[in-house]
C-alpha cells in the first residue's frame, strides 16, 4: 500500500495549506515591518553603562527593569469567542473537525504573539492527536460469560482442539482481506472495495461469540477472555475503517488500533500455546490443535 494514499482528504489539505500560508504571511509581515536597525529603547548610559565600581551594575539593572515593566504581551482573543468557534468546528467528520480546530487554535496563538515557538506547536499537535485517539471501549465479555472447565489434561486437550476448529470456521475474519480492501481503496480512490469490510466485521463478531461458548480451563480463562474481547473490539473498528476515504483521520485511527489488537492477540495465542506445551498437552498431526505447535518459539 502506498503511504501517500493515507494522506488526509483534499479538503483537509486545503485547510492545512491555509494554516501554513497564514503562518508564512505572519513571518513575512514581521520580517518586512521590522526596521533594519531597530532603535534601542535604552538610554546611552543603559546601552553601555560606564560602571565606576562593582556595585553600579545592580543599580543600572534595576533601572532597566523598571523601564521595561510596562511591556505586556498582546491581548488574546476573547475566550468565550474561541470556545464558540471550536464548538462550531465540531462535526461527525473527524478530519474536518481537526482541520478547523487547528486553524482556530493557531490563529488564537498568533494573536497572542505565539505560534512559532516549540511548546505552542507541540500543544497544538497534542490537541489534534487527542481528537483521533482511539480507545478500546468497555469489555463486551466478562468471566461470567465463559464456560469454565476444571484444569485437567483432557479439558486442555479438548480446549486446544475446539479453539482451532472454531477459528477454522471463521476464515473470513481476515487481517489480509482487511488490508487488501483498504489498500486498494486508498491506492485507486475506489470506495467500492470498502464495501467488503462490513462482512469481515460480522465474521469477527461471530468468531468472538463462538469462542465465548468454548469450555475453557480455569487457568486459561483470563487469556481466552482477552482474545474474545479483542475480536469483539476489532469488529467495532470496521465502522471507522470503512470511511477511510471520506474521513481519513478516523479511518487511520481505526486501522492503527486494529493492527495493535491483531499483534496483541497473536501474543496471547502464543502464551496459550506455551502453557499447553508446558502442561504436556500434545496433538496429532490430524487434530486441529496441532496448529498450536506452530505458535511456539
Amino acid at each position: 500500500m502506498k503511504v501517500l494514499s493515507y494522506l488526509p482528504s483534499a479538503q483537509f489539505g486545503i485547510i492545512a495549506g491555509s494554516i501554513l500560508l497564514s503562518g508564512g504571511l505572519v513571518v513575512a509581515a514581521q520580517a518586512f515591518t521590522r526596521p533594519a536597525n531597530p532603535p534601542s529603547t535604552l538610554t546611552p548610559s543603559q546601552n553601555a553603562p560606564a560602571a565606576q565600581n562593582t556595585g553600579d551594575w545592580l543599580a543600572t539593572l534595576r533601572e532597566i527593569q523598571a523601564q521595561n515593566s510596562s511591556y505586556t504581551l498582546p491581548t488574546g482573543p476573547n475566550e468565550g469567542t474561541v470556545k464558540t468557534l471550536l464548538g462550531a468546528a465540531q462535526s461527525q467528520n473527524i478530519t474536518d473537525t481537526i482541520g478547523r480546530s487547528l486553524l482556530i487554535n493557531l490563529s488564537t496563538a498568533k494573536a497572542q504573539g505565539l505560534g512559532a515557538d516549540v511548546p505552542t506547536q507541540d500543544k497544538l499537535i497534542a490537541d489534534a492527536a487527542a481528537q483521533i485517539e482511539q480507545n478500546r471501549g468497555a469489555q463486551v465479555y466478562t468471566v461470567g460469560n465463559l464456560i469454565l472447565a476444571t484444569n485437567t489434561p483432557d479439558a486442555e486437550h479438548t480446549y486446544g482442539n475446539t479453539v482451532m476448529a472454531t477459528l477454522g470456521l471463521h476464515l473470513k475474519a481476515s487481517y489480509y482481506d482487511t488490508l487488501l480492501a483498504i489498500g486498494y481503496a486508498t491506492d485507486y480512490k475506489d470506495k467500492t472495495k470498502l464495501s467488503t469490510l462490513p462482512a469481515i466485521a460480522k465474521e469477527y463478531k461471530a468468531l468472538a461469540d463462538d469462542l465465548s461458548r468454548v469450555a475453557v480451563p480455569v487457568t486459561l480463562a483470563p487469556l481466552h477472555l482477552q482474545i474474545i474481547n479483542n475480536y469483539a473490539r476489532m469488529a467495532d473498528l470496521y465502522d471507522d475503517m470503512a470511511v477511510m476515504l471520506d474521513d481519513p483521520l478516523r479511518g487511520l485511527g481505526g486501522l492503527e488500533l486494529y493492527e495493535s489488537l491483531i499483534q496483541e492477540t497473536a501474543r496471547v495465542f502464543t502464551n496459550i500455546a506455551q502453557q499447553l506445551s508446558k502442561d504436556g498437552i500434545l496433538f496429532t498431526k490430524d487434530e486441529p490443535g496441532n496448529t498450536w505447535s506452530s505458535l511456539l518459539p
